[in-house]
């Protein structure tokens, strides 16, 4: 099973009932930002030249599955839309319910037999226009701690931040062709040392991680929830695009407690809610992310300085992937009551992040949450 998250609608909230149970039942606990995670085993990318109307091309591949999954993603240079191409229906699903331009479609690709130097995996697919695509990618170096790190994507909007745990660079003879157009990866100039190493625009990544705080719009129906909160209470929503929802307790100690959660859309991905309940009302802690398989091993996680609640009015936002690694810091301030606020969130760290900006607006009424999430104007 593909090993993607789209958009995870956390809301703040505090007893939200529904209509048939205004007495009885008890809210999930939310956080209030809208955060799309997606995780996979390999990833290809080759940074494209001027030639296409394409500024990068990705290629995710999870081989752990009985049938390997492919997504492919074609970045357009002009508008840095991301325009994705799979194998599988599901992941065409999650990225349509994202808002993304998606299509099905048969993959070809052949990964090298090794992971050495010099090694070639190719890919062949056919476009949405008809255009053939071809690709072919060379490693240019050995995978290892040293190709790891946070890519840096100035030039999107919305903060996304992408990590590679371990990373070889692309290597001479890295190309792509569209049609009868060809772009050459040209030698990337900022990390090579000629003539004891020379890298080319492209990397091959081993557990690639993208978490980003998105616009948008969703909305979440609470199906069914607990009448008293208890190891194995569950609570059941339905969201947009036939997406169904579980978050169940996993752990209870006092007024503290863990929730995990899972999207039908997204079944090989977990979240993991850290909060506090006092006098029927939530707080959150941190959210956790991380594949189903192997998931400590591989995880990020969102950590609020302050619990996020209804009284909660400001607090840092914190960024980490495994135990401590920190990629990403900020800011999020909070108004309005328990049911229907307002957060604002702003990226303070890395530099090249700093300054973007979410305005986040929560609704509820009768069982049914709603968040738009839009860029903030900065003064």
């Amino acid at each position: 099973m593909q090993r993607i998250a789209t958009s995870l609608l956390l809301i703040s909230a505090t007893i939200l009932p529904l209509a048939s149970e205004a007495q009885t039942t008890i809210a999930p606990p939310t956080s209030g930002l809208i955060i799309s995670y997606q995780y996979w085993p390999e990833q290809f990318v080759q940074y494209v030249g001027t030639e296409l109307p394409y500024s990068m091309l990705e290629l995710d591949v999870n081989r752990d599955t009985g049938t390997p999954l492919y997504n492919v993603v074609l970045t357009e240079r002009a508008t840095t839309r991301r325009i994705q191409y799979s194998n599988s229906d599901a992941i065409i699903a999650a990225a349509k319910a994202q808002g993304n331009e998606a299509h099905k479609t048969e993959i070809a690709f052949e990964p090298a037999d090794t992971t050495n130097i010099g090694s070639i995996s190719t890919l062949r697919l056919t476009l949405a226009d008809g255009k053939p695509l071809q690709w072919r990618f060379v490693q240019g170096s050995d995978i290892s701690e040293q190709g790891s790190g946070l890519t840096a994507l100035p030039q999107v909007p919305v903060p996304v931040f992408a990590y590679r745990e371990q990373a070889a660079v692309a290597g001479e003879g890295t190309a792509l062709q569209i049609g009868d157009i060809v772009s050459i990866a040209d030698v990337w100039k900022e990390i090579s040392k000629p003539p004891y190493f020379v890298a080319y625009h492209g990397a091959y990544t081993l557990s690639a991680h993208r978490l980003m705080f998105g616009a948008g719009k969703e909305s979440w129906t609470v199906l069914s929830a607990p009448t008293s909160l208890a190891v194995g209470s569950t609570w059941e929503l339905g969201g947009d695009h036939d997406t169904h929802r579980t978050l169940k307790v996993e752990h209870v100690d006092g007024n503290h407690y863990i929730i995990s959660g899972s999207d039908s859309l997204q079944p090989a991905i977990q979240f993991v809610l850290d909060a506090t309940r006092l006098a029927d009302t939530w707080s959150v802690g941190s959210v956790r992310y991380s594949p189903v398989k192997n998931g400590d091993k591989h995880a990020v996680t969102v950590q609020f300085g302050t619990l996020i609640g209804p009284t909660t009015s400001t607090s840092t936002v914190e960024l980490i992937v495994g135990k401590k690694t920190s990629l990403a810091s900020g800011t999020l301030v909070l108004s309005g009551n328990a049911l229907d606020r307002t957060a604002v969130l702003e990226i303070k760290t890395p530099t090249w992040a700093h300054g973007k900006s979410l305005l986040e607006e929560t609704i509820s009424s009768n069982g049914n949450l709603t968040t738009s999430s839009h860029l903030q104007e900065q003064p």
